[in-house]
């Protein structure tokens, strides 16, 4: 006779079962039943990151060590994933319909333990913006306070949460503006039609005043990543433009942006301009780069391509001193063959990560395709080991 043994792996979102031999009294007819515990997950460390379901709604949690997924968190249609600056929960802003792809809409925001992956808390939201892959779309403060959604409602506004009581709180309106980039405790910043940027101090009692910067980028010629690089503690950031044109910024009351640079001209290149025929080395995917707080370097998913090339996927990594404004290293990003066949090409990578551990740092790549995504070594460039099934449009990193 023959029994099983099941645990349920909540983390990891299966069932793991053995069949061992059944004891002599349970081939008398004995009934013994099934055993059970609930995994839990490991605190977050610099080798941990995240990503959005390639396919399934769901975000996938993945150790960049061994390779492999440690678990995932449920999420509704073209969701976004926040992580608490303490650790304790995964946040997903997210849409339902009652009946699938129709019926009542419900818009809410997740709250999700981030060791056992169970749900705390739903927060009704009045609405969001359903735009997948953009994480400044939906964003924690730097405090840990209070968390940011971006909607359209009829105008571009910012719901925003009261953490501690898991309660919508109110709305700004930031008409010609979107994205959220926190700063200084519970405050953000909000990238806008006119090249400016709108600063926003959300005081205890719920009111909300903005600011505005002077213009600083061309919106209409070389806009700005969304998914550009910020620091919520100290407010710094790196707004990429797609042409390659680096600002850096501290954002605050009164707002600083920095004369930008070139990448191409880091590399010894000209800079790559607009004509829609001109051939250049250029930035490219839907999270084009990834910055290393502790060394200050800058690592950037780079293609050769013309104008509006800037979605295509890099086949090079640059690696640039952000100090100095310098290239240190161009890493070609060599064939992973999937077919056996010749003629494999080197996969398009439009999403890159790093870890943010100061010693020997990791760089995260996911695939545009899907497959063939890689953990390298930020130092060397050497390929470490691949991620099972990771896809995605976009990476969280433990730290960042």
């Amino acid at each position: 006779m023959i029994k099983h043994v099941c645990k349920g792996l909540v983390a990891a979102g299966s069932m793991a079962c053995m069949v061992v031999a059944a004891s002599p009294a349970l081939a008398k007819g004995a009934m013994e039943s099934d055993v059970s515990d609930v995994a839990t997950l490991k605190p977050n460390g610099p080798h941990r990151f995240f990503t959005s379901g390639f396919r399934d709604p769901y975000f996938g949690i993945f150790d960049a060590d061994s390779g492999k997924m440690e678990g995932s968190i449920p999420a509704g249609y073209v969701s976004n994933l926040a992580i608490a600056p303490d650790n304790s929960n995964f946040l997903v802003s997210e849409t339902y319909w009652t009946h699938g792809s129709r019926g009542q809409r419900q818009d809410l925001v997740s709250i999700w333990d981030a060791k056992t992956l169970t749900l705390v808390k739903e927060i009704p939201l009045p609405g969001r913006a359903l735009v997948g892959g953009k994480i400044h779309n939906f964003q924690v403060s730097a405090d840990g306070s209070k968390a940011y959604v971006y909607i359209m409602l009829p105008a571009s506004s910012v719901v925003w949460l009261d953490l501690k009581k898991q309660v919508v709180g109110g709305t700004v309106e930031i008409p010609g503006c979107a994205l959220i980039f926190p700063w200084g405790g519970s405050n953000f910043a909000s990238l806008c039609a006119d090249g400016s940027l709108a600063m926003v101090k959300v005081a205890s009692s719920g009111q909300a005043v903005v600011t505005h910067s002077k213009p600083f980028f061309d919106s209409a010629n070389d806009p700005i990543y969304e998914n550009s690089f910020i620091d919520p503690p100290t407010g710094k950031a790196l707004f990429l433009s797609y042409t390659g044109l680096v600002y850096p910024a501290k954002l605050g009351t009164d707002a600083v942006v920095e004369k930008p640079w070139s990448i191409q001209q880091a590399a010894g290149l000209a800079p790559a301009g607009t004509g829609v025929q001109e051939l250049a080395w250029r930035p490219g995917g839907g999270q084009p780069a990834a910055y290393h707080k502790a060394s200050g370097r800058l690592f950037v998913l780079m293609h050769m391509g013309t104008y509006w090339t800037h979605k295509q996927g890099g086949t090079e990594v640059w690696v640039l001193d952000t100090n100095t404004r310098k290239l240190l290293k161009r890493i070609p990003l060599q064939p992973i063959p999937t077919s056996g066949l010749a003629n494999d090409r080197p996969p398009l990578y439009g999403t890159i990560g790093v870890s943010q551990d100061s010693e020997k740092p990791l760089i995260y790549l996911v695939s545009d395709e899907g497959g063939g995504d890689v953990v390298m070594d930020a130092g060397t460039g050497e390929i470490l080991r691949k991620v099972e099934s990771a896809g995605g449009e976009s990476i969280l990193v433990t730290g960042n």
